[in-house]
């Protein structure tokens, strides 16, 4: 129908914002929420200290290295 699904990487990150903004309001050391899908991810430590993690027992269990998609796939502006 044109539009995104509700599972979509976008619709999941504009929700995310929404939270965040909601937070922000509450907690002050909370930050600016970036506006690039990618950059969220980064600044976002915990996820990117599981993914690690998870990356490292895939190659411990002889599963071998994760498949990275190319990172244009989550290059996209947040627009609310």
């Amino acid at each position: 129908c044109g539009s995104p699904s509700r599972l979509c990487k976008h619709m999941f990150f504009t929700r995310w914002a929404k939270l965040h903004g909601k937070l922000s309001t509450r907690t002050p050391s909370h930050g600016d929420m970036p506006s690039v899908y990618s950059e969220a991810k980064l600044v976002a430590q915990t996820y990117q200290s599981v993914k690690q993690q998870l990356f490292k027992a895939f190659q411990k269990a002889g599963l071998g290295t994760w498949v990275k998609k190319p990172p244009e796939q989550d290059q996209f502006l947040l627009t609310v």
